[in-house]
């Protein structure tokens, strides 16, 4: 398999890294609602962050990205809730009180 810079790994793991500012308008029940989501749909904890392989210096554009299709998408779900927090925190906003049950 010949790799490019598109199908590097070091390309991918960048992909994961998530802009905060897209969420700013998103009200922050929802936002929490929906980082809850995602993170319970890849069994991932609510802090998650975007993780990265240490590469030799140099061989990172040249090493292809062999993580399977699961994988990737949760690596890039722990950038998306890592924007998530980012965009929580800078607004201030409370976590909702857990459910009491009745």
């Amino acid at each position: 398999m010949v790799a490019g810079c598109g199908n590097s790994l070091t390309e991918r793991q960048d992909q994961a890294v998530v802009s905060a500012l897209p969420y700013d308008s998103v009200p922050c029940d929802t936002l929490f609602m929906h980082r809850d989501a995602l993170a319970a749909q890849y069994g991932l904890p609510l802090d998650a962050r975007p993780v990265f392989v240490r590469q030799p210096y140099g061989v990172g554009p040249l090493t292809p990205d062999v993580r399977s299709e699961r994988r990737r998408k949760a690596e890039a779900a722990r950038g998306e809730i890592d924007a998530m927090n980012r965009s929580l925190t800078r607004r201030k906003c409370a976590a909702p009180a857990p459910a009491v049950p009745q």
